[in-house]
């Protein structure tokens, strides 16, 4: 099972000091994760010390990318077993999270999640989302990519709907750097990659959006 102990060692090595209740969330959260692994195969990464390891961790290492005081709306698009949404949102708890997810099943996985979790930061978004527009009525600052098929075509389209300045984190492996090239992605500047412990050829790549140019 997992422990909050392991948690918040785990939470340390990311340079995050997190209070208690804080630490009993994110615990609570992956042992929900597994309990319902076997019904709607939400990971294929079951031990304990491995799951704090890749899922929680690899998300704490995201939000310490973040500033402690980062405010706004965070959308984790695709978020499926609710990381790295959950995570980023209970540490740097001035991000309102959006958990936008298009299977029904996961959905309501994440909506059980987020009755446990602190009222009016975190809710659920069940929509295939797509395009910038598919994001009208949210207004986020951030975007959040972790494990999301087809994310090299869908994240520079939302990125759109960030405002000058904004955030993508991703997570993502050596094939990024050549699809940052792409004139696709020309809206977004590369600020920092991270390594991702443990992880041969495997990043966090944090961008921003850039101005938008209007010709005269």
């Amino acid at each position: 099972m997992i422990s909050e102990e392991a948690v918040a060692a785990r939470a340390r090595r990311a340079g995050l000091t997190l209070p208690s209740d804080t630490i009993a969330a994110l615990t609570a959260h992956g042992r929900a994760v597994l309990e319902a692994n076997a019904r709607l195969h939400l990971t294929t990464v079951v031990d304990p010390e491995a799951f704090v390891e890749r899922h929680v961790g690899e998300s704490l290492d995201g939000a310490a990318l973040l500033p402690p005081e980062a405010a706004g709306v965070l959308v984790d698009v695709g978020s499926g077993n609710g990381y790295p949404g959950v995570p980023l949102g209970l540490a740097r708890p001035g991000l309102r999270v959006v958990l936008a997810e298009a299977s029904t099943k996961k959905a309501a996985f994440l909506e059980g999640v987020t009755r446990a979790l602190p009222a009016g930061r975190f809710r659920v978004l069940h929509a295939q989302v797509q395009r910038a527009e598919d994001l009208a009525d949210t207004a986020p600052e951030v975007l959040a990519s972790r494990a999301m098929g087809n994310w090299e075509r869908v994240l520079p389209r939302l990125a759109r709907a960030l405002p000058s300045g904004g955030r993508v984190l991703l997570w993502a492996g050596a094939e990024a750097e050549g699809i940052l090239e792409r004139e696709a992605w020309s809206g977004l500047r590369l600020l920092r990659r991270q390594p991702i412990a443990g992880r041969e050829r495997s990043w966090i790549w944090m961008l921003e959006r850039t101005p938008t140019v209007v010709s005269a």
